[in-house]
């Protein structure tokens, strides 16, 4: 039969192993360069857009990734499309471990597109003012994403699944630009 100097030194070797265990998790899942910045041609931005992504590790198979970008096309006379657009998404990153730099990707995005609203004539006639308002879309991604876990080159490839449309931009541009499904293609790096 033990003494209770025995159970609780027991007992304080489980916990320490338990500490030590949970350390080595938390600094396996911090492994991976968390960052990246990225060229996507098409995608949620239409025609194209930079971004910024941050990766936080939920477990070793699973992140959860949110997105910002930002779309500038320097229109000289913008007529129905505006110049900017900026693309917001969190995604949701599985594979194997942490080693693998192969993940499937899924996520939601929500694209933010400034559309011609209104304009003011002058005294001649000549058009003087216009006001463009941001038009909402949401997606769903399914896609590819490869991220070494040293960072450096990423690359990522998708499909875009339109699921909502406002009406400003149904009213706009209806479905010419914002198409059921399409593709989106990225290329960027990882630090």
């Amino acid at each position: 039969m033990k003494s209770v100097y025995h159970l609780e030194s027991d007992k304080m070797k489980k916990n320490i192993l338990i500490l030590w265990l949970s350390i080595l998790s938390l600094n396996s899942m911090a492994q991976i360069k968390k960052n990246s910045i990225y060229l996507e041609a098409l995608g949620n931005g239409v025609v194209y857009s930079l971004n910024y992504d941050r990766i936080i590790p939920i477990s070793n198979q699973i992140k959860l990734v949110p997105r910002l970008g930002f779309e500038y096309i320097p229109r000289s006379n913008p007529s129905v499309y505006g110049k900017f657009n900026v693309p917001i998404e969190l995604n949701i990153l599985y594979h194997q471990n942490n080693s693998n730099p192969n993940f499937a990707e899924a996520g939601l995005g929500l694209g933010l597109f400034s559309l011609f609203n209104d304009y003011k004539y002058s005294m001649v006639g000549d058009i003087t003012e216009k006001t463009y308002k941001l038009a909402k879309v949401t997606t769903l991604r399914l896609g590819y994403r490869h991220q070494k876990p040293a960072g450096g080159l990423m690359y990522r490839a998708g499909i875009l699944v339109r699921l909502t449309q406002d009406e400003f931009s149904k009213s706009r541009v209806g479905d010419d630009l914002f198409y059921v499904i399409w593709p989106g293609f990225s290329i960027g790096y990882t630090f």
